[in-house]
């Protein structure tokens, strides 16, 4: 029997079979495998090895203003075009909209946006290197069922669009950096200085220059809960999405502007040619 993978999968049948029987812990199955620890996880936990249905079976031709709301911040943060938005609203959150009913939801780009700077090959013709990440604290107040307050970390390297993201029930100036140098370890462009908006790091490397904005975000407040906005979320805790949701950006679909190469790819090919 065939098996159809995922759009977004990072794993084969037979990867995940090799995870369900292995007796490695899970770092070193993900070291080995160059894929994350909670992919490995996700799958050490299933029995099967085929992934979970995420095509709609009900396609609503309506949404609800927190989901617009959300696929329009997804929009403007990740800069993803209409086909690769869907198939995130679609796969990874489990929003079952069709591609009409999603770009009817669309806000026009922000003026912002359109004179955002060059991107992917672009970037590189114009001189303009991966060597920098942008960070960002957004306070949540989530109802009550899923925990009340939250912070949501991110970071975004602008040439690539390659992403990486957290969620914390709680915040100390030491998770800041732990966060930090996480997102570090975990980046493959060669970061030569960080810009952080709302929070301040201190790091242990020396060869990374910091900037600091200091200017804190007003809590963000989600007055309903997320598993009515986010159907994956009644499967899986809201970070677990979060995390898939940057996996499936930085390595589960080619782009054109970056020369049909995933972000991830993108950012390893010119670390390797450096």
């Amino acid at each position: 029997m065939e098996i159809k993978l995922h759009a977004n999968a990072t794993t084969t049948p037979r990867i995940r079979g090799y995870l369900q029987q292995s007796d490695k812990s899970d770092r070193e199955l993900a070291v080995e495998l160059g894929i994350s620890v909670t992919t490995v996880r996700r799958w050490r936990n299933r029995e099967q090895v085929s992934d979970n249905q995420t095509t709609p079976k009900v396609i609503h031709k309506a949404m609800r203003q927190e989901q617009v709301a959300l696929v329009n911040a997804l929009r403007d943060v990740s800069g993803a075009p209409l086909d690769e938005l869907l198939q995130m609203v679609n796969g990874v959150l489990g929003i079952p909209v069709s591609r009409a009913t999603l770009n009817r939801y669309l806000k026009p780009a922000s003026a912002k946006q359109k004179g955002a700077p060059l991107q992917g090959k672009k970037a590189l013709k114009a001189g303009i290197m991966p060597h920098a990440l942008t960070l960002h604290h957004l306070p949540l107040s989530l109802h009550m069922d899923d925990g009340g307050e939250q912070h949501l970390l991110w970071a975004r390297e602008p040439v690539s669009g390659w992403c990486y993201a957290r969620l914390y029930a709680g915040l100390s100036p030491q998770l800041f950096n732990t966060w930090t140098q996480a997102l570090l370890d975990a980046c493959p462009a060669d970061i030569q200085s960080i810009e952080t908006f709302g929070f301040e790091v201190t790091l242990t490397v020396q060869n990374v220059a910091v900037k600091t904005h200091p200017h804190k975000h007003n809590a963000l407040q989600v007055a309903v809960p997320l598993r009515d906005i986010i159907p994956r979320v009644n499967d899986e805790p809201a970070g677990e999405v979060l995390i898939a949701l940057c996996e499936f950006y930085n390595r589960g679909k080619t782009q054109k502007k970056l020369g049909e190469s995933t972000p991830q790819a993108f950012l390893e090919a010119l670390r390797h040619k450096g």
